[in-house]
């Protein structure tokens, strides 16, 4: 890690830079998911224990972070961050913060912009901007409200994606154990593009698109919504499932309520639902409302629910 660290550092503004770094990624592909499991697990479980959610770091302590935790998926990050601050004489100073179980946190950054981040997530910002373009980086969900700066755009990374943003207002949701990513622009313009395994995907949105990527099949679905609901149900901190599979919305009520969903059907867990929930309900009452129309068993023992088809 060391030797290639003091690589790039040295020829991080060659042109092929990106050429090489995306060869070394997908080195990394394999057909074994364990490394990647794991590294998603420890992720989990270093949320649960974590007691201070905000930690400052130089870079080299983020260098010597990812050695330790060895996770294929937080490699491209280390890479990202070495990019970052290789034409600074000065190494920039940066912040994670995390939110935990049923945890919500709102973050302003250099330049004013906002980002709220919903459980279970984790951005990793700089101290101060520098460079020709202002960059974060995000495992999870946030719903962010980006400052415009002529000329000085704004960019979310998350593993493959990579949002590039024109001074807007949109909802971003991009989990590692979720199935799909999912970007609802509120207000402005956008860009996504989707580096995925076969083929880079760039998608221009703007105000009322939603675009929702599967990563296990590269397909982009892209709908429009009702800006005016969506706002609503932010500004009350609800939740809401835009068609989202059961596995999915099983994943953000974990985050939201601490308890454990098992669906126990593979067609149960691929079914699709559309639902928003303002008033603060509980975790009963949602699923009771998925379960209107009466085709699921639910059974819960201790802190675990068991999903099923009738």
């Amino acid at each position: 890690m060391d030797d290639f660290q003091k690589w790039f550092l040295t020829h991080s503004a060659d042109k092929d830079a990106d050429k090489i770094l995306k060869g070394l990624a997908d080195s990394f592909d394999s057909d074994d998911f364990s490394l990647s499991s794991e590294g998603f697990e420890t992720f989990k479980n270093r949320l649960q224990k974590e007691q201070k959610t905000v930690r400052k770091a130089t870079i080299h302590k983020w260098f010597r972070q990812m050695e330790r935790v060895a996770a294929i998926l937080l490699i491209p990050l280390a890479v990202a961050l070495a990019v970052t601050v290789s034409h600074k004489e000065k190494a920039v100073e940066w912040s994670e913060v995390y939110t935990l179980t049923g945890q919500s946190r709102s973050v302003t950054l250099s330049d004013g912009s906002t980002l709220k981040l919903a459980p279970g997530s984790r951005l990793v910002y700089p101290s101060s901007f520098s460079g020709d373009v202002r960059k974060v980086f995000l495992e999870g969900e946030a719903y962010a409200d980006i400052t415009h700066i002529d000329g000085y755009p704004f960019e979310i990374h998350s593993d493959d994606i990579t949002v590039t943003v024109f001074g807007t207002e949109f909802n971003f949701s991009s989990y590692l154990g979720d199935s799909e990513c999912e970007l609802a622009l509120v207000d402005g313009s956008v860009e996504m593009k989707i580096d995925g395994k076969d083929s880079v995907h760039t998608i221009r949105m703007r105000t009322g698109d939603m675009a929702r990527y599967e990563r296990a099949t590269g397909s982009i679905d892209k709908q429009r919504f009702s800006t005016d609901a969506y706002l609503a149900n932010v500004h009350r901190d609800g939740l809401q499932f835009p068609g989202r599979r059961l596995d999915d919305i099983a994943r953000s009520l974990e985050r939201k309520f601490g308890s454990s969903i098992i669906i126990e059907d593979a067609s149960l867990a691929d079914e699709r639902f559309y639902a928003s929930f303002i008033n603060g309900e509980g975790l009963n009452e949602i699923l009771s409302s998925l379960n209107i129309q009466n085709h699921m068993n639910i059974k819960k023992k201790e802190n675990v629910y068991y999903l099923s088809n009738k």
